[in-house]
């Protein structure tokens, strides 16, 4: 019984296997079918295609008519037949044809009967460049003054007396560097002093004191070198220090005391100014002061007020008599160190910058010497220039009668 129903089993399972294989092979041919027809459809198309490109072909009428363009724009161009080439055989000629005698004649032909059935062109005809004309106009004519046209002399004179050169200002003139000039006083006791002091350069100028050991031999030697040299005359000062030979007081009479001046300055030769050793006492008497420039002016010397002190009256009795005169501005070895003296000179750098010029005095100490043979040269840094005492002197028109002198 099981074996039966086993094998009725058995059947069931290969009628479904059948049933379905044949189910396959049903759909398979109907696909078959369909892709039959579309070449079928395919075919056809093709086949009405080729029929209208032969139909074009022979209707050669519509490629061969030509573009009317209007007569100014050119020639016509007749259309080109167009030929079956590969994408990538173009050539120059399908894009620019040339054209022969023949066909531009027979382009113009067409044009010719094409353009009466043609409507009207957008464009206007253009018509040739030509420039425009201007006439010449004639210069106006101008009525003759009544006085008559001036002489080309006369306008040439006129013309001179109008020109007036530019007034120069003071932005204009190029400002002139700072000048110092440097005074070395107390010369005359000590070798070393004038050896130094003659070691300096030769801007330098130096003030020897009379009836000393050393005072010729200075003297020679700065005028040898054709430096300034200066008669440094002992004045009596407030202090009542001693003054040492040739030494000038304010109980002398006049008489004495151009004696003594006149004796001092024969014992030193080239001499060329004076200025006052001390002297703070002196220097404010205003009679001796009268009697020192008098001496002075008939030797034609100079004085430097040394300013010793502040009620001093030489420089402004020098500037009476006429005489060229400066004054001291510093006085650099007060204190007898390097950081002092630079602090001086500093001063003095500073004052020839506000004033344009500035006299300093110092005095034949080894400190002063072995400074200013350093410092003076390198004023070019500083931009200053070192000149000779004769060039900061002012001279003044003497301002008392002839009687008075």
């Amino acid at each position: 019984m099981v074996k039966a129903r086993l094998f009725d089993f058995k059947k069931f399972v290969v009628f479904v296997f059948c049933l379905h294989a044949l189910l396959g092979c049903a759909d398979e041919l109907s696909r078959t079918l369909d892709r039959s027809e579309d070449v079928v459809t395919s075919n056809v198309e093709i086949a009405a295609l080729e029929d209208d490109q032969v139909t074009e072909k022979d209707n050669e009428t519509f490629f061969e008519e030509p573009v009317v363009l209007p007569v100014h724009l050119g020639p016509l161009l007749a259309p080109q037949k167009k030929e079956a080439t590969n994408a990538s055989s173009y050539s120059i000629g399908s894009y620019f044809p040339v054209l022969s005698d023949d066909a531009v004649a027979s382009d113009s032909a067409v044009s010719a009967s094409s353009s009466q059935s043609q409507p009207q062109p957008l464009l206007e005809k253009a018509e040739p460049w030509s420039p425009a004309i201007v006439p010449f106009l004639d210069a106006p004519i101008e009525s003759k003054p009544a006085g008559g046209f001036p002489k080309p002399d006369a306008l040439s004179k006129s013309s001179k007396k109008e020109v007036v050169p530019a007034k120069i200002l003071a932005v204009d003139v190029h400002p002139k560097m700072p000048r110092i000039a440097i005074l070395i006083d107390d010369l005359g006791y000590n070798r070393h002093g004038m050896d130094s002091s003659l070691m300096l350069p030769v801007e330098v100028a130096l003030a020897i004191l009379p009836s000393t050991p050393f005072a010729m031999e200075t003297a020679l030697t700065a005028q040898k070198q054709k430096r300034i040299t200066l008669l440094h005359a002992p004045m009596e000062n407030q202090r009542e220090l001693k003054l040492g030979p040739g030494g000038l007081y304010a109980k002398m009479t006049e008489h004495e005391l151009k004696a003594t001046l006149s004796k001092d300055l024969d014992g030193l030769p080239g001499i060329q100014g004076v200025n006052n050793h001390m002297g703070s006492l002196l220097t404010t008497k205003a009679d001796s002061m009268k009697w020192v420039m008098e001496t002075l002016k008939g030797r034609s010397l100079f004085f430097i007020d040394s300013l010793t002190s502040p009620k001093s009256v030489a420089k402004k009795t020098a500037q009476e008599y006429g005489l060229e005169t400066v004054s001291r501005d510093v006085f650099l070895d007060n204190i007898r160190t390097e950081q002092a003296i630079d602090k001086q000179f500093s001063r003095l750098l500073k004052l020839a910058r506000l004033h344009g010029s500035a006299l300093a005095i110092g005095h034949p100490y080894p400190e002063t010497m072995a400074y200013l043979k350093k410092r003076l040269n390198h004023l070019e840094q500083d931009g200053v220039r070192l000149v000779r005492l004769s060039d900061l002197l002012t001279a003044s028109p003497s301002v008392l009668a002839p009687s008075e002198q």
